[in-house]
């Protein structure tokens, strides 16, 4: 027989917060109990377990060799245990309950979530939903790390140990000013676009990869403006574009709303486009609520989306 493990989820709970924080106190703080508790039931499981999983010589605080063995077991174990009660509330209640916490990039935060909110709350009303706005490296950390329960992004990640659900597919446009050369084309060739006075969104959002894929140029080429100004938003790319001039590319649910001196111009076939879809870790306790969230994610965008099929579409991946 092998030695025998004893500890509580409570105790496994508390891990987990030192190793996010990497300092007692403040995971403490974050479960809401005093540092010396927090600190004895730590203490109390590296004795029942006869290990040591943090190296508190260290700051911030490290998983010692063995403590790095185990944590992603005890995250498992974590998640696992979450499912039993999940199942007692769909047994009781019904799927369609209880709280989920969502991811949401900010390329398509701004334009899916006053569409999507209305359509939740008619669907499912008796769902919580708690939405943070987070960039795709942050948004698979905060799955790995059992923070969030789904992600809406642009797919395929391919992370291993992901399941991804595509929704829709989103094309690109080119928005300039109304007498940009660009916006006396019908259409343009994105082969044909020039670097030297294309607006970007700032380094971490996967939409800035694309549209430098999308240009075939690296990160950094292009020159020629006296100003360089790389933002978080689109909506401030928009304003540059209307105000100032030059020209930015915007995914199809962005175009809705222009200054009056700017122009949309459409792309020549293949149409440079994202898939937008859900991320969440495979076998999810909360698989049904994701997939409600799907359904009504696709209710909400408008017909002309839900009809696009990537024959006509240059797919862009995510860099």
């Amino acid at each position: 027989m092998g030695p025998k493990v004893n500890f509580s989820l409570t105790q496994l709970e508390y891990v987990m917060a030192v190793h996010k924080h990497g300092h007692f106190a403040k995971a403490a703080q974050a479960c809401f109990v005093t540092q010396p508790t927090l600190s004895m039931q730590i203490q109390k499981l590296e004795d029942d377990l006869g290990i040591v999983i943090f190296d508190r010589s260290k700051k911030p605080i490290l998983l010692t060799q063995m403590g790095k063995k185990l944590i992603s077991q005890m995250q498992t174990v974590l998640f696992e245990a979450k499912k039993i009660g999940s199942i007692i509330q769909q047994e009781t209640k019904g799927a369609k309950q209880g709280s989920l916490s969502i991811g949401v990039i900010p390329t398509v935060a701004p334009y899916l979530l006053p569409r999507l909110l209305p359509m939740c709350e008619e669907l499912f009303p008796e769902v919580e939903l708690n939405i943070k706005e987070l960039q795709t490296e942050q948004i698979l950390k905060a799955l790995d790390d059992d923070e969030i329960d789904v992600g809406i992004l642009a797919t395929p990640t391919q992370v291993a140990k992901m399941f991804e659900y595509p929704l829709y597919y989103e094309p690109f446009y080119v928005l300039c000013e109304k007498d940009h050369e660009y916006a006396h084309l019908k259409k343009i060739k994105y082969q044909n676009l020039s670097m030297e006075d294309i607006w970007l969104l700032e380094e971490g959002h996967c939409l800035r990869n694309q549209v430098l894929d999308l240009c075939s140029v690296k990160k950094n080429k292009g020159a020629g403006r006296r100003y360089k100004f790389e933002s978080g938003s689109l909506e401030t790319l928009k304003n540059l574009v209307d105000l100032y001039g030059g020209y930015t590319l915007l995914p199809h649910l962005a175009t809705e709303q222009i200054g009056d001196r700017s122009q949309i111009v459409q792309f020549e076939r293949p149409i440079p486009a994202r898939e937008i879809g859900l991320v969440y870790r495979r076998e999810h306790y909360k698989s049904e609520l994701i997939e409600a969230l799907g359904e009504a994610i696709l209710k909400s965008i408008p017909e002309e989306l839900r009809r696009i099929r990537p024959k006509d579409l240059d797919v862009l991946p995510i860099t």
